[in-house]
């Protein structure tokens, strides 16, 4: 082919615009760039190092996450609507025995949303409240007996197979005494 000629230098403007864009400078290819020499060198590899090792200890760190499952009331897969429906039947079992007394007394109500984290064995990684009741009686009781019903049972060997299954449900403390779980 034919040599062809040096390309020309374009400036964009708007028709409304006054100031001319800055000429283009020319950067050096990075073949050309220098190296740093000596401790300069040491230290520039000493930090990539540092930084590789905690990049690689990072991904490690990620991939020994544990596996999370979620579930609710409205559970469909048969292993988990079964671990659910044991796991109600024990929660209201304890919290019926250990509902608060001064709540009993007072004849105080109110509706918790409470997620429970179930590790493999059955036993709780963490409770929470997701929506209060607007009784801290009521919603310190409901953390109390999730973690007083443990250990629950161990989770079932499933295809997912999660190392933490977090079960979020709305349980009613009624006035009579009764904790019932929706």
């Amino acid at each position: 082919p034919a040599a062809q000629p040096p390309p020309e230098a374009r400036v964009v403007a708007s028709t409304r615009g006054e100031d001319r864009a800055p000429p283009a400078r020319d950067t050096p290819d990075p073949d050309e760039l220098p190296l740093p020499r000596g401790d300069l060198k040491v230290e520039r590899d000493m930090a990539m190092a540092r930084l590789a090792a905690e990049i690689h200890l990072r991904s490690e760190r990620y991939a020994k996450r544990p596996k999370r499952k979620f579930v609710s009331a409205s559970t469909q897969e048969y292993a988990w609507a079964a671990y659910l429906r044991e796991w109600v039947d024990r929660v209201e079992r304890v919290g019926n025995l250990n509902y608060p007394d001064e709540a009993r007394r007072r004849r105080l109500a109110g509706q918790v949303v409470i997620s429970v984290a179930i590790r493999r064995d059955g036993s709780v990684e963490r409770a929470e409240i997701i929506k209060s009741s607007g009784t801290p009686l009521l919603d310190s009781s409901a953390l109390r007996i999730a973690r007083l019903a443990e250990p629950y049972p161990p989770l079932p060997r499933t295809e997912e197979d999660p190392d933490i299954l977090h079960v979020t449900r709305t349980w009613n403390f009624l006035p009579g005494g009764t904790l019932v779980d929706d």
